[in-house]
């Protein structure tokens, strides 16, 4: 690999890992891409390309510093909390973006100002649905499957969804239920459907996962399957949790590590996919205080 493609790589590396809230890691592929540019010296524009690394690295080291000044407890201010939701919502679509900001603060282990949000923005028609299931995930991992159910029969009572998002929920909510093993009594969605057609974001963005089951590709667990419930999902990235007490599947997953044959299972199918993965993050504080959080992309196509 020449100079010119490893610094490209490097570059394309560190924005990956900007756009997941992988500062550290974003932080280093700048860092290294800077350094090869500087022992480079016949780059083409090699000094406008050096101004640019350096206004992006100066950016994720004004990040980093904003995060790490916040106090260590894990009841974050409100300011703070805002910070992280504004800093790590890369989507071009503003309503997508307001999830990812959702997602990020609940990755942040800030699950109760999560849920806040998630409910904010499906009470303001924002992606209703993918709000929807946002929520039922984190009640799902974070109180029970009670308070999940809870939850859509208060949907169901208000109409806060037409009834073919209601559909699409339920369906979602029976899927994740089955694959944990529960059983629950759900209300009926019947009469006819509000705003005529189906609303729900199908064609928005990536279909939802519940489960993923990935192959260990490399160590001594090499081979075995492993499989995690999706916790979060933003667009085609996804959150797993893994119990801090499997240490040697969380050794054997590597930041970086390429994943190929990712077993998908939605409310509607299954199918394959490759992905990478994008980091481990330990969780802070809860009930899953100690498991880790890793961040899946998953290659659609």
């Amino acid at each position: 690999m020449s100079a010119k493609e490893r610094i490209r790589s490097l570059l394309k590396e560190a924005e990956l890992y900007h756009r997941q809230s992988l500062l550290d890691q974003a932080r280093d592929r700048y860092r290294r891409a800077m350094a090869l540019v500087r022992k480079t010296g016949d780059l083409p524009n090699r000094e406008k390309l050096m101004a640019a690394i350096g206004d992006r690295l100066r950016a994720v080291e004004e990040s980093l510093a904003e995060i790490n000044a916040a106090p260590e407890t894990p009841e974050l201010s409100e300011s703070v909390q805002e910070l992280i939701r504004k800093k790590f919502s890369f989507s071009k679509n503003k309503d997508y973006a307001a999830i990812e900001g959702a997602v990020v603060l609940a990755k942040f282990g800030q699950h109760e100002r999560a849920l806040a949000e998630f409910k904010r923005l499906l009470e303001q028609g924002v992606l209703p649905v993918v709000a929807a299931k946002n929520i039922i995930t984190c009640l799902l991992s974070f109180s029970s499957a009670g308070a999940a159910v809870a939850q859509f029969e208060q949907w169901v009572s208000r109409e806060t969804l037409t009834r073919p998002q209601l559909k699409q929920v339920r369906s979602f909510i029976e899927s994740v239920l089955k694959k944990k093993g529960l059983a629950a009594e759900l209300p009926p969605v019947e009469g006819p459907p509000g705003g005529g057609e189906d609303e729900g974001e199908a064609g928005e963005g990536a279909l939802e996962l519940s489960s993923i089951t990935l192959e260990i590709p490399e160590g001594p667990l090499k081979g075995q399957s492993v499989e995690f419930d999706v916790t979060f999902q933003a667009g085609s990235t996804v959150n797993v949790i893994v119990p801090a007490d499997q240490k040697d599947v969380l050794g054997s997953l590597r930041t970086g590590m390429e994943l190929a044959d990712i077993q998908c299972f939605s409310p509607i199918g299954f199918f394959k996919a490759d992905g990478v993965l994008f980091g481990k993050t330990e969780i802070k504080e809860g009930p899953k205080r100690g498991d880790y959080l890793l961040e899946i992309g998953i290659h659609t196509e």
